[in-house]
């Protein structure tokens, strides 16, 4: 598939996730593990094969997995969460989408100062930063979750509700309750 077409799915998605969260949403456990999961899975599939590994390759790569995670973090920490309707909430604020645009900057003086030490496109993916970007904000927003004694929403990806539940979220509820 051609990177330009990805590169508009992937700003499509991001879009609809931005709006979701400022609306305010449940936060499941599934959907906080489960796309940074899939996008450091794809990640991994372009890397795999990738056998160039110079001192300018590595330090891009170890650079990009401390920024990535790192403003994920930041994001997932300037989320409000909150109870509704029993169950935990978050809602994105004006932190949250300053640190967004902090972080598209970063990327981009990533991607030119991988360009400066000669660091090579293959050790670049999109994928990587974004799945990186998600697991920070998997994290400090699951951390939270958690400590906040609220249990995390159960739904079904398709209905959107509450009312069905999510095994990972049993799980992490379980586990709070000890």
């Amino acid at each position: 598939m051609h990177p330009a077409i990805i590169a508009i799915g992937i700003v499509a998605v991001i879009a609809v996730v931005i709006v979701r969260r400022f609306r305010g949403e449940p936060v499941d456990a599934k959907d906080l593990a489960v796309p940074p999961i899939i996008m450091l899975a794809l990640s991994i599939k372009e890397l795999w094969g990738f056998d160039h590994w110079t001192p300018a390759n590595i330090a891009f790569l170890t650079i990009s997995i401390i920024v990535g995670v790192g403003f994920g973090m930041l994001r997932g920490a300037s989320t409000t969460l909150f109870a509704k309707h029993g169950t935990l909430h978050q809602k994105y604020t004006a932190k949250t989408m300053i640190v967004w645009v902090l972080s598209l900057a970063a990327g981009a003086g990533l991607h030119f100062g991988a360009q400066l030490i000669g660091a090579e496109e293959a050790v670049r993916p999109m994928t990587l930063s974004i799945g990186l970007s998600l697991l920070g904000e998997a994290i400090a927003c699951g951390w939270r979750g958690l400590n906040s004694g609220i249990p995390f929403s159960r739904r079904s990806s398709d209905s959107r509700t509450d009312a069905d539940s999510s095994p990972l979220s049993d799980l992490l509820d379980r586990d709070r309750r000890r």
